[in-house]
């Protein structure tokens, strides 16, 4: 970590609707057995940053995330919050090391700073993109929105 900074993770992750779950109750010595559709079901994405040990600036939206999206959140959400003491850190996603990303970075007096590729183990923000994935297995009825708005 770099001397005086404030560390900002950045990450995103995606939930499909009515994921199926894995684990199920059966008698003792028998096998629980289901079906899953193939079918492609809608996807949600969350992207975040973790600041301060919270999530910080949750962005829910409807398909995959891309440079555009990315660097939308980034400039209209993230960016007004940062300054010369944060050290923002991401993984080596393709639109992460776009030039306009790290130029909108940069604008804030913010230092950069990639993980190495294949270690989402140095990113705490994944930690908190777990638990939220169990809150949505088990919290089927409640809506994505309010269940990060809850884990704030």
């Amino acid at each position: 970590m770099r001397r005086g900074k404030h560390p900002v993770y950045i990450d995103e992750c995606g939930f499909v609707s009515s994921t199926a779950r894995r684990h199920g109750y059966a008698p003792k010595g028998q096998r629980v057995d289901g079906l899953v559709s193939g079918h492609r079901r809608p996807r949600t994405s969350l992207i975040a940053a973790r600041m301060d040990g919270r999530l910080a600036e949750p962005c829910l939206f409807e398909g995959t995330c891309d440079t555009t999206v990315f660097n939308a959140w980034l400039k209209t959400r993230l960016c007004p919050r940062l300054n010369v003491h944060h050290l923002v850190i991401m993984d080596n996603a393709a639109f992460h090391t776009a030039p306009e990303t790290a130029q909108l970075i940069a604008a804030t007096g913010a230092t950069l700073l990639f993980l190495a590729p294949y270690s989402p183990d140095l990113n705490p923000i994944e930690h908190d993109f777990a638990a939220l994935k169990k809150r949505r297995e088990y919290q089927d009825q409640t809506t994505l929105d309010d269940i990060v708005r809850g884990y704030q």
